[in-house]
């Protein structure tokens, strides 16, 4: 065997110290790519997650909406209903109809304010129908 002399052994040693060292590098790379990889599909399925929350919250919207509208449509068309059936069939109900539709808008904790938008009337004038149904259904 041929003794090796000290510069040749260190070329050797860093010789393999650089293709571990490369090696691990391209392990490194390789798993970079593969992470990379993964958060492109995460941040798709994201955005696709995000457009699809989007569409619930508007058509969630809407729907809150048609709501309002049609509490609202269904109020007005109960203070539009002609009175002639409760005057030609007289009601064994000691309360006037008014006042117990708007003690029903009270019981949906809705404010003076609110009724009086809702009806069509002064603000002073619902706040008096609103004492007149609690008057009337403290019996």
């Amino acid at each position: 065997m041929i003794p090796l002399s000290s510069t040749t052994l260190l070329f050797f040693l860093f010789l393999i110290f650089f293709v571990i060292t490369f090696v691990k590098a391209l392990a490194l790379k390789r798993q970079k790519d593969l992470f990379f990889c993964k958060l492109t599909e995460a941040n798709g399925f994201f955005d696709e997650i995000s457009e699809e929350l989007k569409e619930i919250h508007e058509k969630n919207e809407r729907t809150k909406q048609f709501k309002t509208s049609l509490t609202v449509a269904e109020l007005t068309t109960q203070l539009q209903k002609p009175r002639l059936s409760t005057q030609t069939f007289p009601s064994t109900n000691l309360i006037p109809e008014k006042y117990s539709f708007v003690h029903s808008l009270i019981k949906k904790n809705m404010s003076s304010d609110e009724i009086a938008s809702i009806l069509a009337i002064s603000a002073h004038e619902a706040a008096q129908l609103v004492t007149l149904s609690k008057l009337g259904h403290t019996h």
